[in-house]
């Protein structure tokens, strides 16, 4: 049985608090959002790109080389309790396909934006 507050039930005032809050930060944010030009994202755009470039090519490696290696151990154990493999290939295909989508990603971000990245990449990977 669900308790009633006024007519309303929990999920209805928990919808109203969710509703306020919202209604809250909209409003708090709506003066910087009415300076904000579309021609100001475009110029800033490739500074962007610049700056998120590592970032994701950093968890592109993680997720491929994590991908790969636990398809990898599962591959093992399962061979080793003689059961067929099921989605562990898909697992190290995956993996390996996403340490190779770095350098796409990279490219991509230096045609973007203009700069050269490898010098950001390799400062951001010695950190």
């Amino acid at each position: 049985m669900e308790t009633q507050l006024n007519n309303y039930s929990k999920s209805r005032v928990g919808m109203r608090v969710t509703q306020v809050y919202f209604a809250i930060f909209g409003s708090l944010m709506l003066p910087s959002l009415a300076n904000a030009a579309i021609s100001d994202w475009a110029t800033n755009i490739g500074d962007e790109f610049a700056v998120i470039v590592p970032i994701i090519v950093t968890i592109l490696g993680a997720v491929g080389v994590l991908m790969a290696g636990f398809g990898i151990i599962s591959a093992v154990m399962a061979k080793k309790n003689r059961q067929p493999m099921e989605y562990q290939h898909w697992l190290i295909i995956g993996g390996v396909l996403c340490v190779l989508l770095i350098p796409f990603v990279i490219g991509m971000g230096e045609s973007i934006s203009g700069q050269d990245s490898t010098s950001t990449v390799n400062g951001f990977m010695e950190q």
